[in-house]
């Protein structure tokens, strides 16, 4: 119904103050907020007399059909009365809100390992329970005041993705780099009485939260389920960058192998107890053995599929079932080059035989080695413009040849890890680039049609276990 009641800004001024707010950064043509002569930088400071804080006080307060909104600009503040659809919202976007920063020193941290010099974004350790609800992002719960868990109850923020690594809690402590840590099945299981379903998450480092420890976890989580829908078992990664950080061992093939033949039996195990098989692997630990990844079936739905757990399963089952749309189309000869990091060529090479086998189409794989943060990093979502770059050279990339780039290894604003910018690489290699999309048909068809996923590849970055998409956006 979008009936504004008697609020404009010339109206009702309040001298309430509050020191929160969130500031509108864009008021939507024909919204609420347009229709009210809501402006750019404006401060949303209360709904319904509650303090907003983030975006997430703000969608469970607006969530009435009669809101009350106090509103800050400059030193004037302003209370709107809004009779609405329960569903509606202001029709407002607001700048980003400041992030909660992790204090933990995990073992295994990523951007600990990062080089120097690159943009401030990629260092930023975030462990932000609210960008797990919104977000996906996995969070410790080491950080929490009993406010914001308490918070996280009241206004049921479900659900959640929690960093596990192990449930027994010396053991766990270790990994995170403290002295000790809350037990986390505590606080799982406080969270799991009130309701809240979680996600969680392994990040396997040999010869610490493996074998034993690593059954304990997932049947300890297990033992959890429902409320814990499934666990995600991923391997640790290890840049050349580790001077003065612990020593760790790489997740070899044959831990790989070893954990695949663990987690399949304790699948077949959970199966028959839960109906659900629970726990998975990430897809690295598939393609390192030279396995195929599992059936589609044996994902469960995909819980895990934004970290990148059933990912390849789910790109080869949509070009399997999208391949026809290419061979009944009738064109002039296209070349197209797939980029892809080392392991992505487990599948690709495939896939490139069968696209080969149409008539109008010259296709090649060009894996990426990654000096940037070194060869042990072999997925795309990790490589910097400077290696792609030098990797289309070395294959001697042709000028009537178009590359598809993955969408994950640049951010919204074409940036790749290293800052170079998406024209910037055009240029090196002489050669038309689109970003692609997770469907390896639709970005050919994109490609044909000089369309590329650029625009919106922030927003479908998946993000890496040890880099949140918040920062690879950034």
């Amino acid at each position: 119904m979008d009936v504004i009641r008697g609020a404009q800004v010339e109206g009702r001024r309040s001298v309430e103050h509050v020191d929160t707010g969130l500031q509108i950064r864009l008021v939507h043509p024909d919204g609420i907020g347009d229709a009210i002569g809501l402006q750019r930088g404006d401060v949303v400071e209360t709904i319904n007399g509650h303090p907003v804080c983030d975006p997430i006080d703000y969608r469970f307060y607006m969530g009435e059909e009669d809101v009350s909104a106090l509103v800050r600009r400059g030193e004037d503040r302003f209370l709107f009365e809004i009779e609405k659809d329960i569903e509606d919202d202001l029709g407002v976007d607001f700048e980003d809100m400041p992030i909660l920063k992790c204090d933990n020193k995990c073992v295994f941290c990523f951007l600990h390992q990062m080089p120097k010099g690159l943009r401030k974004t990629l260092y930023y350790q975030d462990d932000d329970y609210r960008l797990s609800f919104l977000h996906g992002a996995y969070v410790t719960l080491t950080n929490l005041s009993e406010d914001e868990f308490q918070r996280i109850i009241d206004q049921k923020l479900s659900p959640m993705y929690i960093s596990v690594h192990a449930t027994d809690p010396k053991l766990r402590a270790e990994l995170l780099g403290r002295r000790r840590a809350t037990p986390v099945l505590d606080r799982i299981d406080i969270l799991a009485k009130h309701g809240i379903q979680m996600h969680a998450q392994v990040v396997l480092c040999p010869g610490i939260n493996d074998g034993r420890a690593l059954k304990q976890t997932v049947f300890d989580l297990a033992a959890r389920h429902p409320r814990v829908e499934s666990l995600g078992v991923v391997p640790l990664g290890l840049t050349k960058f580790r001077k003065n950080l612990p020593r760790l061992n790489p997740v070899t093939r044959a831990d790989a192998v070893m954990a695949i033949r663990e987690i399949t039996a304790w699948q077949g195990m959970l199966k028959k107890r839960l109906g659900t098989r629970f726990v998975y692997l990430g897809d690295e630990m598939y393609l390192m053995t030279g396995q195929s990844v599992p059936k589609r079936s044996e994902y469960d739905g995909f819980p895990l599929v934004e970290n990148g757990i059933g990912m390849v399963r789910r790109f080869i089952d949509g070009f399997e079932n999208r391949i026809e749309d290419l061979e009944n189309l009738a064109l002039p000869p296209q070349r197209f080059v797939l980029v892809t990091g080392m392991l992505g060529t487990h599948f690709l090479d495939e896939m490139v035989k069968r696209l080969n086998q149409i008539s109008w189409i010259d296709a090649r794989v060009v894996p990426v080695v990654n000096h940037f943060l070194g060869e042990g990093i072999t997925v795309s979502g990790l490589l910097s413009g400077n290696d792609i770059g030098r990797a289309l050279i070395d294959a001697r990339i042709r000028s009537d040849e178009t590359v598809l780039l993955p969408p994950n290894c640049l951010n919204h604003n074409g940036l790749f890890l290293d800052d170079l910018l998406l024209d910037d690489l055009e240029q090196q290699v002489g050669c038309r680039i689109i970003v692609g999309t997770y469907d390896l048909v639709e970005t050919i068809q994109n490609a044909v049609g000089g369309v590329s996923a650029f625009v919106g590849a922030g927003s479908e970055i998946v993000a890496h276990p040890y880099i949140s998409s918040h920062q690879m956006e950034n």
